[in-house]
């Protein structure tokens, strides 16, 4: 008899040995939200990490299903922080681990979603690269109240058509427009504000009848400015006018011609003035028009085209890609070959533009080494933000993969404070949420699994004009093959 239980204890023991040493050779992943078996109200913020005790390179990666074989999001590394929108249901999900020795570890979590809460708004972004050869697609986000973080919309990736090169939505949130630079269209979906899914507005897309390379909306939400440019002549400003059932039509007398080359636009807030940069073949201009929003026609302001002066004499072009108007007292420009922020007063009640003192101000040195004259040169400076004081710009910078921090003084004269980090942004745009209080841009990859493509996000400081990458940042989404490049973000009120 004592030998049976000390036979029995023994296989036990072996048998609870092995198990524990071939569980040990798995990744261990703790959850530690959401708690198992809980109800909550959408979003769900999933925090999780995982150890390999037995690789010594490491976790590879982290991944969510909110149902068998449905992913939900996927991260990089051994730490996990972000939200996922659910319909309101029970889910059964899995939050998987692997290490970089092949090894899978998983934790079950059960949760009751009773419903789902308001978003505060929604982010795009167009997604496309020439080298690659995945489908253009048009991504969207929910933006979580009070904390900026950013959770994939339910409905996935939206397929684009060609080349989608630029995105803008309305002032009220209600619409996206996006153009594309090969097919010459502009397409233009509505913005189903319960979940920001998109559906095709009847009729897109709408014809501009010439490569299409920047998009924006009224504040009124009843015209839409399409920038026609081949870098050629011919090249100008489309207006649409929007319809009753949200097509669009284009506007008697349009095009309006400008110089070769436009590839930005800026509106005061109050939509009396349209600004439109010209690249122009390295001789960049911006033009201003004043805008009849009855009638959709574009007059130019006196002065107009402002010519933008080619200070650094051995980058030899001047290049504006992006303009911003602030508040509309004063007008910045980031010159992408130059590599300078050019800044202009605007004439009150007028619209005209002058120089301010001592602009430009230097963000790079000749970096537009992307080329020019196509929409999707890599350009340092390529896009301008501004925070909710007002008193900070931030610039994108594509080749240094970073963005530069300058302070705005009451008369709209820049000074340079410092750069983000190397890799800290890279693509795209950089875009503030409504509030200002939040900073979006295209990643560089950093804790981006591979296949995969992500925005970061930013806390603002007010005070200081610092960034601080966002506790649930980079926001991933999957693209299998080639990595495609974002081109432009749009966020909605």
């Amino acid at each position: 008899m004592e030998c049976w239980c000390f036979r029995v204890l023994s296989v036990f023991f072996c048998i609870l040995t092995f198990s524990c040493l071939a569980f040990t050779d798995d990744p261990v992943v703790l959850v530690t939200s959401p708690a198992d078996g809980s109800s909550l109200t959408g979003p769900v913020n999933y925090v999780a990490s995982a150890v390999s005790p037995t690789c010594a390179q490491g976790m590879l990666a982290m991944r969510i299903y909110s149902a068998p074989h449905l992913e939900a999001f996927t991260g990089a590394g051994g730490k996990l922080d972000t939200y996922i929108n659910l319909q309101p249901g029970t889910y059964n999900t899995v939050v998987q681990a692997w290490d970089n020795c092949g090894n899978v570890g998983k934790a079950y979590v059960t949760i009751n979603i009773t419903g789902e809460a308001q978003p505060a708004e929604f982010a795009y972004t167009v997604n496309f690269d020439e080298d690659s050869n995945n489908a253009p697609f048009i991504q969207g986000f929910t933006i979580v109240p009070g904390n900026g973080a950013l959770a994939q919309t339910g409905q996935g990736p939206v397929t684009a058509n060609q080349d989608p090169v630029a995105v803008a939505s309305d002032k009220g949130g209600y619409r996206l427009y996006v153009a594309d630079y090969v097919s010459g269209d502009v397409f233009a979906y509505f913005i189903d504000r319960r979940n920001g899914y998109l559906s095709p507005v009847p009729g897109t897309p709408f014809a501009a009848h010439r490569s299409v390379a920047a998009v924006a909306v009224h504040p009124s939400g009843k015209l839409v400015f399409a920038a026609l440019s081949e870098y050629a002549a011919g090249d100008g400003v489309a207006v649409f006018q929007l319809q009753d059932d949200g097509s669009l039509q284009l506007a008697p007398g349009s095009p309006y011609a400008t110089r070769n080359g436009p590839q930005a636009f800026a509106q005061d807030p109050a939509g009396n003035y349209l600004y439109v940069a010209d690249g122009n073949g390295g001789n960049g201009y911006i033009e201003a028009f004043a805008v009849d929003s009855i009638s959709a026609a574009l007059t130019p302001l006196p002065g107009s085209p402002f010519q933008v002066p080619a200070i650094v004499a051995e980058c030899e072009a001047s290049y504006p890609v992006s303009l911003f108007d602030l508040a509309g007292n004063y007008l910045y420009a980031a010159d992408g070959v130059e590599g300078v922020v050019d800044g202009y007063a605007v004439a009150p009640s007028v619209g005209t533009l002058t120089d301010l003192s001592r602009s430009p101000w230097e963000d790079t040195h000749c970096e537009g080494g992307g080329g020019i004259d196509y929409p999707q040169a890599l350009m340092s400076p390529r896009s301008l933000a501004v925070d909710r004081s007002g008193k900070f710009l931030y610039a994108l910078n594509n080749w240094e993969q970073n963005i530069t921090i300058y302070s705005i003084a009451s008369d709209g004269v820049l000074n340079f404070l410092h750069f983000t980090p190397h890799g800290s942004a890279c693509y795209g745009a950089v875009r503030t949420d409504s509030t200002g209080n939040h900073l979006y841009a295209g990643s560089c990859g950093t804790g981006v699994p591979a296949g995969y493509n992500a925005l970061v996000g930013f806390s603002i400081n007010h005070s200081t004009g610092d960034l601080t990458p966002l506790p649930t940042s980079p926001y991933t989404y999957p693209q299998s093959g080639v990595t495609p490049v974002v081109q432009d973000i749009a966020v909605t009120p």
